[in-house]
Formats: C-alpha cells, structure tokens, sequence
C-alpha cells in the first residue's frame, strides 16, 4: 500500500519540530493512521512519543497551548490549540495486567523504545505510528498487510492479548463490524476461548460497548459488515456473558434482519435489547411482571447497569411489542388501546421495526374513530365531576371506574353516549363498593 496522506497541521508541526529539537520523536498512532490508509474519515488524533508527558506538558505551554494531565499513571497529557483542534498525547509505556480480564494494568512504566509501545496494543491494524516530521510509518506488526487484507488480527498471540483483558473481546467484534474486516481465524477462535473474561469486566464498561456494536456499521458507511456483529456474537457466546448464563444463541430470521438494520441509528440499540428478549423469553408472550424482573435483574445493577429510565423504556416497549406479535387473539382491542396511547418516539421504533404489524394497528385504529369508539379518558362522553355529582361515584372509585368504563366501550358492549356512561357508572360503584365490603 501507499504511504497514507495525512494532513498535518501547522500547530501538530511546531510541537513535533519542539518535541525533536529536545531529543525525542511525535507520532500519530493507531486508528488514524489505519483509517488514512483506508481512505475512510478519521478519528479523534492521538499522539505518542518518547518524552515523558512532564516535558511535553511544558513544551506545549510554551509553544501557547493549553495542556493539562489527564492521567499521570498512563503518562497522558490532554493538549487544546483551539475549540477545534486537540491532541492526546501518551509517553511510551510498557504494561503488565494482573491476572484475569478486568482491563487493569497491574505495573506500568514509561519507555524510550518504540517497539515496546506497540507491543502493548491489541490488533496489528492500530500499531501502526506516523512519523509527524518525515512521513515514514512503524510498522512492527504486519498492519499494513492486514489493512491490505481487511483483517483484524491480535498482536502477538491472541492468548496474549485476551487473557489480560476481557474488553478487548468487545473492541475486536466492534472494529472489525465498523471496518467490515474479517477477524483472523485464530483471533476469533482463541476470543470464544476468553469470552469468560467478560465477567470481570463493569457493567458500565461493557454496556458502553455494546451500545457502539450495534450501530458500528454507521460509523463508515460499512454496509458489507452488517451481519458480522451477530454472527461474531453467537459464535463468541458473548450473550452468556454480558446477559445471562443460560443464553444460548441469538437468532434473528431473515425478516426481523432486514428490519433491524434497516432501523436508524437513533432506534438499533432499542431494536437489539426488544429482539434479545424475544429471543430469550422464546417468541412467545410473557407475562409482564416476568419481563420487568428479567429487564431489571441482567440490564440493572446486578447486570449491565443501564440507567433506571432506559430499563423502564425497554420494558414498556417489549410489552406494547408482545401484545403485537404473540398476542393478537387475547384482547386485540385492549392491544389497539394500548397502541394509540404510546408516546410518539415508540410508534416510530414501531413503524420502522415492524412496519406491516404498524400499518395494520394505524387502520385498525383508523376505523374504531371512524365508529367513535373512545380510546383514551379525554374522549368518554362523561366528567369527572359527571361522575362524582351526578351518578354519585365514591371519590376514590372514580378512576377505577373511569377505566372500566373505557374498556367496555371499546370493546363496544355499552355506548360511549353520556346518559349510557352515567347509568354505567352507577352499576360499578355499587359493584366495587360490594366487592370492598365483603
């Protein structure tokens, strides 16, 4: 391959001519530089060398940039030219990871020997460093020729790179679905091997992940690599890990393919957490309270740790989800009700996921307001205070009434005519008031 054509600024040229004028050397690494040989739009820029990130702290503020550590121990040094140019510069390091996968460095210490830097990394694609000052490119690990290839491949032995580190598992499923690279074979057998590493990783961490897995192929365009994520995900076994341990494989048919990847960005993650239960609870429908422990138990603090809000959303769309694939024949007028109430972001996961099963509930809706069956409070033909002075309801029982009232009307055994609600309502007090009484 051609060397890459990397645009280099005049301020990343003054504090590279700097770093060199005091014996040392400033790179660009990894991503950047994979993505440059790609021709594909770049990421965040990140800088490395061989002078400790004190020196280059103070050369940068010389040179009139804002510079501030961001992290002692990894040596790393956040520099700001301006609101739209920053750098992230890291010394020279090697790494030694205390047994087990938590992606924690047991002992860290600064080097001068490039090698050794890139040893540290995970795949050949991201070893590779851009010389700022001369354009010539470190390639210690064949990156080149996996760039070349389309394959991601683990530096030295995937048993290396695994074993210290469960997220790393995550990280190659991601890169290799937003590149549309094939992962080596050796990799990916050895992280089905590792995948139990996994459970040393946060929930935080591995929910941050996750999220960008499912819309890694909108990161470049990479509509080659669709199906790579969940074909990698069940052959890695990575749901008995992040979700629960009973969890087989994650299937999806044809049908639900096309449409999951056909949603937007802004609506995959919700499309992946609705098709993952589905899957779980067997495409059948469960019992809402069911759900509600299964969502709270491997998504909530004892799991991934999604926020409280989010896992209530979750719930509350699989519910309406269910009603509308598996449970058609039990009270489809109760599933129209529920339907025509959801909030507007919902029917729009819906129209885009199930777009047959949203046309079908929009004409069936379309007809019972033709017929003028009500379908929330706001359209009975009675007030509360309708209610409460003239069919004399219990204070208390008027909401529970209210709501009986609107399921007989919808399923049309009373009319939605005032005098008809009224004469009703009477009957339900007294109902409920017996029912409380003995």
């Amino acid at each position: 391959m051609n060397k890459p054509n990397i645009e280099i600024s005049d301020n990343l040229r003054k504090l590279a001519e700097s770093i060199h004028a005091h014996g040392g050397t400033l790179y660009i690494v990894g991503g950047y530089v994979r993505n440059a040989y790609l021709g594909l739009s770049n990421t965040d820029m990140d800088v490395c060398g061989d002078l400790t990130y004190d020196i280059v702290l103070e050369l940068a503020k010389e040179l009139g940039y804002n510079a501030n550590v961001v992290n002692k121990k990894l040596g790393t040094v956040l520099i700001r030219v301006s609101e739209d140019e920053e750098y992230e510069y890291t010394t020279f390091r090697k790494e030694n990871y205390v047994e087990g996968g938590k992606h924690r460095p047991d002992d860290i210490s600064f080097v001068t020997d490039i090698k050794l830097d890139a040893s540290r990394r995970d795949f050949t694609a991201n070893s590779l460093y851009y010389n700022i000052l001369t354009g010539e490119v470190e390639d210690f690990y064949n990156g080149i020729e996996d760039i070349a290839n389309h394959t991601l491949r683990c530096i030295k032995t995937p048993e290396e790179v695994f074993a210290s580190d469960g997220l790393r598992i995550l990280r190659l499923i991601r890169i290799a679905n937003e590149l549309g690279f094939a992962i080596e074979k050796n990799t990916r057998t050895c992280a089905r091997t590792y995948a139990h590493q996994l459970r040393d990783i946060s929930g935080e961490r591995v929910l941050k992940e996750l999220k960008k897995i499912v819309v890694s192929d909108f990161k470049y365009d990479s509509t080659n690599s669709q199906e790579n994520f969940l074909d990698n995900f069940n052959y890695i076994h990575i749901y008995r890990y992040i979700f629960s341990s009973t969890f087989a494989k994650f299937k999806i048919d044809k049908h639900y393919r096309k449409n999951f990847f056909a949603l937007p960005k802004n609506f995959r993650y919700m499309g992946f957490c609705i098709l993952l239960l589905s899957n779980y609870f067997g495409h059948k429908y469960t019992a809402p309270a069911q759900v509600h422990w299964t969502c709270n138990t491997y998504l909530g603090n004892s799991g991934l740790k999604e926020s409280n809000k989010n896992i209530e959303t979750i719930i509350s769309v699989y519910n309406v989800f269910q009603e509308i694939m598996y449970n058609r024949n039990r009270n489809y007028r109760h599933t129209l009700y529920e339907f025509y109430n959801l909030d507007s972001e919902i029917k729009k996961f819906l129209e885009a996921f199930v777009p047959d099963k949203y046309a079908s509930l929009k004409n069936d809706v379309r007809y019972l307001r033709k017929i003028h069956v009500p379908l929330c409070y706001e359209e009975l033909n009675v007030t509360n205070t309708d209610l409460i002075n003239i069919a004399k309801i219990d204070k208390h029982l008027t909401s529970k009434v209210k709501m009986r009232l609107l399921v007989q009307c919808i399923n049309e055994e009373i009319s939605n005519s005032r005098d008809t609600l009224l004469a009703q309502a009477k009957y339900l007090n007294i109902q409920f008031r017996n029912k409380a009484s003995s």
